[in-house]
């Protein structure tokens, strides 16, 4: 009798254990990030404006390019959609530079390389956030602590006349030549500077969004971030920012993306 009722107690507790409502799965995972794409995490930090006021942001989290885009992917662009740049870059993309950022393109070629890489241009906001890679201390987009960008970025080589830029050759290097910063991204300070997504307003911090600010509405140039390989160290501070108009070309201007990072439908609940 002793065995019959503790095989049934046995059975009755698989049976309530098996009943027992679970907490239920979340509806999707954060994504891989895409080949040659660092996942940032998001968060908040405090960026300061032009007179020194700190305004506390938050960015949601998403994915940036490691490095900047470069010579060779954006002629694979430029091939594979017989894309008419408005920029020239190809006056800069001579052979053995594949792997140099590619510049001399306008704000509206780098959107459109975006788009057909399925991506975007980071918010300007994004942008410093992903510079500062969790360090508010930090005063350069650099490896370690980013107090200093001198051996740790390339800038500084300042063309007395630009001019003759084409004849001498820009001072470019290859993407990824200098330590990443601690989120794994390379050249956000230096190399070439970063046309980011949104219109320019030198008071937008004091009346835009804290979260996931976008940027103005309109305004008549397009923020520039990160100083370049022909600028001097102050350029390079990620407190630095400016505005050029979308057409302007520069052989120290060139690009990177950004991508949402979308979570993948929900999977269906039974029935």
């Amino acid at each position: 009798m002793r065995n019959i009722f503790g095989f049934w107690l046995l059975v009755s507790s698989f049976w309530l254990t098996a009943c027992q409502v679970r907490p239920a799965e979340p509806p999707y995972q954060v994504q891989l990030p895409p080949p040659g794409m660092v996942l940032v995490p998001g968060g908040a930090f405090v960026r300061s404006d032009d007179a020194g006021r700190g305004h506390l942001t938050v960015v949601a989290p998403f994915f940036l390019d490691r490095t900047e885009v470069t010579n060779a992917e954006f002629r694979r662009f430029v091939m594979a959609t017989g894309y008419q740049s408005e920029g020239r870059w190809a006056l800069y993309a001579t052979p053995g530079r594949e792997q140099h950022p590619v510049v001399a393109v306008t704000w509206n070629d780098a959107a459109a390389y975006a788009r057909w890489a399925g991506k975007r241009l980071p918010t300007e906001a994004e942008w410093e956030f992903a510079a500062r890679a969790g360090r508010p201390t930090a005063q350069y987009g650099t490896a370690g602590a980013g107090v200093s960008a001198a051996s740790a970025a390339n800038f500084g080589h300042i063309a007395v006349n630009p001019k003759r830029m084409p004849l001498r050759g820009i001072q470019t290097t290859p993407v990824a030549t200098f330590a990443p910063n601690p989120f794994g991204l390379y050249d956000l300070s230096g190399n070439a500077a970063e046309w980011c997504q949104d219109w320019f307003d030198a008071d937008y911090y004091a009346f835009g969004p804290s979260h996931n600010p976008p940027g103005p509405d309109f305004g008549r140039g397009r923020v520039v971030r990160g100083g370049s390989w022909n600028d001097r160290e102050d350029y390079l501070q990620l407190t630095r920012r400016y505005g050029l108009p979308p057409g302007t070309i520069a052989f120290t201007l060139g690009f990177r993306c950004a991508a949402d990072v979308m979570p993948p439908s929900p999977k269906p609940s039974p029935e």
